[in-house]
């Protein structure tokens, strides 16, 4: 009765170790895709379009200043440099938030655009691919104006 005991155990053990083993081979061992920021690189744009000077403007019209309003919009290329997905641009949404304030028109445009370049280590099967992607953030501000 010692030995059947014994056995018994012996193969419930080696049954836990060979379910064990099962468990840990089968479990996921590729690490997710790795991203590192590589480079950042800012320009600004300046001004696109200077408020008039009230001596200079007879032939302008009138207006009043609302306030300054602000937007972001963000473009994301692809390795290849196709373009994966975009916002409206800067200009419009600009406008949208200057007639959300009750303006017609923006004065005084300052566009700053950050190039951002993100590498990427993907599985593609058994090798290992590298990508990279750029994407285009643009942040601009203007004085929302209403015309009299």
């Amino acid at each position: 009765m010692g030995k059947n005991r014994l056995a018994l155990h012996a193969a419930a053990i080696l049954a836990i170790l060979f379910f064990a083993f099962l468990a840990i081979s089968t479990g996921a061992s590729v690490p997710a895709a790795v991203t590192k920021v590589d480079s950042n690189e800012i320009t600004s744009n300046g001004n696109v379009y200077d408020m008039p000077r009230p001596e200079a403007k007879p032939e302008g019209k009138s207006f009043d200043a609302l306030g300054l309003v602000f937007a972001t919009s963000v473009t994301k290329f692809d390795e290849k440099g196709l373009e994966i997905s975009s916002q409206e641009g800067i200009v419009t949404l600009l406008l949208r938030e200057a007639q959300k304030i009750g303006g017609n028109d923006i004065l005084n445009l300052r566009v700053d655009e950050n190039i951002t370049y993100s590498t990427t280590q993907e599985r593609v099967g058994s090798n290992t691919k590298t990508v990279t992607r750029k994407t285009i953030t643009k942040t601009g501000s203007a004085l929302a104006i209403k015309y009299r």
